[in-house]
């Protein structure tokens, strides 16, 4: 069977892109390009991001940076495909991807068009939760869960004319078989080493930024799935039914030294959403990439839960290659975190910051303003524990604005407002009824983390230097250039847009 797999472009959102414009890497699709091609299918990949990520398209409130899904519509990507599944990345890109869906349904009513949801990014959604809006844009299906426990059974219901029989992971438009939605994520035995060499690898690594520090060549990697808690903000206790799946010690050194000898990688940028529930797995990996001489560095990007790193690890980490932690403290406030579902060690992530820094391991931590139930007692009291972590040696801090996304609890509950419902839903959502108010309390957050690094002196100061120098070794030493760049993609847009108009004015 030939099945081109789509990844859509990414949206920046005007005005304040801290919480979004990422380029994260389509990591599950080049998990299941290489699943599809060990099955003998035929497999192409289309990454609108990844081919051109120096183009943008300019809409409202925010721009859309890689190559148009029109590019490709005449091509035999498209037109000559049996199947066409388009990678739900981001909730960001949600109205990229019905653009999408629409685009290649108009041109090939007849084909099977596909929406596979992401279920491993916090920054993804519930691709169930708005089912309506991709079925009323042609799609045929929604793939949820993880297809590879049972791909074989949804192979043959797609390509099947007597649907007779609906699998787990499946959602269909309204009014057709009647089936009791249900997803599936149980691991399969082994997970194969991402076909990254069928994405444009090479104008990622061209990009002078990355979700984690970025050092030269790098990929990005899964060693687990899914996540226990069940953070009211967060959609992966719907994506993955709160479960965490964790991959062997020995399949995962095996990826990245098979990624590392294919790619001539050395840098490696974990991106699950909690990787380090199982304190003995990680000792194990960490055991057996020294043993194997490795010689690779990896980051935690993605902000782990702190009190599942203990704290006599650290060492272990750093001797092993880690160079980046990041945690979610998400609040200072031990009763909002109650409600939110996630309590937090507060004494253990100072103590585990500290032991970073005695074992050059840098860290973030990540705070969230605008939950529904934050108070400005909440509020202060993120404040000051934001003050101690620096005290303690934090090295960088990001401030999200609780957004809505499809899927999460506070999503269900409409317990968040939006302006408008255009609105881009980002990591920040300027459009939150109470943008202003709440973007003031990060503001406040931001200020003290910088106050706090400028009492301890060379510190903040040789941070900016590796930021100028293009040598980071935090995600806040990547925003000089990547802000740069975007102006300077911003910039390039005017000026052919200026270009373009004297060109109509003149004929």
């Amino acid at each position: 069977m030939k099945i081109t797999l789509i990844s859509p472009r990414i949206a920046i959102q005007k005005g304040d892109f801290l919480g979004s414009g990422i380029p994260y890497w389509p990591v599950d699709l080049a998990v299941l390009a290489a699943f599809l091609c060990d099955r003998n299918h035929e497999v192409f990949v289309i990454d609108l991001f990844g081919t051109a990520p120096t183009t943008l398209e300019e809409h409202k409130d925010y721009y859309l940076q890689g190559k148009p899904i029109t590019d490709f519509v005449n091509t035999s990507l498209i037109l000559n495909s049996d199947l066409l599944i388009i990678y739900a990345i981001s909730y960001m890109s949600h109205k990229e991807i019905l653009t999408i869906s629409r685009i290649i349904k108009n041109r090939r009513p007849e084909a099977k068009v596909i929406i596979l949801e992401n279920s491993q990014a916090v920054t993804a959604y519930a691709i169930s939760e708005v089912g309506d809006e991709f079925f009323d844009s042609g799609v045929d299906a929604l793939l949820c869960g993880e297809v590879y426990a049972n791909w074989d059974q949804i192979q043959a219901f797609l390509m099947s004319t007597t649907q007779d029989f609906v699998p787990q992971n499946v959602l269909l438009p309204g009014g057709g078989i009647e089936h009791v939605f249900r997803r599936q994520v149980e691991k399969i035995s082994s997970y194969p080493v991402p076909a990254w060499e069928l994405f444009p690898i090479k104008n990622y690594w061209g990009l002078p930024y990355s979700h984690g520090p970025k050092n030269g060549k790098y990929l990005p990697i899964l060693t687990s799935r899914g996540c226990p808690y069940p953070c009211d903000f967060c959609v992966i206790p719907e994506t993955n039914i709160k479960r965490w799946r964790a991959r062997e010690p020995q399949e995962v050194v095996n990826e990245i030294l098979a990624l590392r000898d294919r790619f001539g990688v050395k840098h490696f940028q974990i991106e699950d959403v909690n990787p380090t529930i199982s304190s003995k797995r990680w000792e194990e990996i960490c055991d057996l990439l020294i043993e194997k001489k490795a010689n690779i560095f990896f980051y935690f990007v993605s902000g782990t839960k702190a009190e599942t790193v203990k704290l006599e690890q650290v060492p272990l980490l750093s001797k092993a290659g880690c160079r980046y932690l990041s945690i979610s403290p998400e609040s200072g406030s031990p009763s909002l975190m109650k409600i939110i579902g996630k309590p937090f060690d507060y004494a253990h992530g100072l103590s585990l910051v500290q032991s970073c820094r005695t074992n050059n391991i840098s860290t973030q931590a990540c705070f969230l303003v605008g939950h529904p139930n934050e108070s400005p007692q909440d509020h202060e009291l993120s404040c000051r524990y934001l003050a101690s972590l620096v005290k303690a040696g934090l090295d960088e801090a990001a401030i999200f604005i609780v957004a809505p996304q499809a899927g999460s609890f506070l999503y269900k509950k409409d317990l968040i407002g939006l302006s408008s419902d255009q609105a881009l839903i980002s990591f920040s959502p300027k459009g939150r009824t109470e943008w202003r108010q709440l973007a003031l309390r990060r503001k406040s957050l931001i200020n003290i983390f910088f106050k706090e690094k400028f009492k301890k002196g060379l510190s903040l100061w040789l941070q900016g230097l590796r930021a100028l120098l293009g040598k980071p070794k935090t995600k806040m030493e990547n925003l000089p250039w990547r802000f740069a760049f975007v102006c300077w993609l911003i910039f390039k847009f005017r000026v052919k847009q200026s270009l373009q108009g004297t060109h109509f004015r003149r004929h």
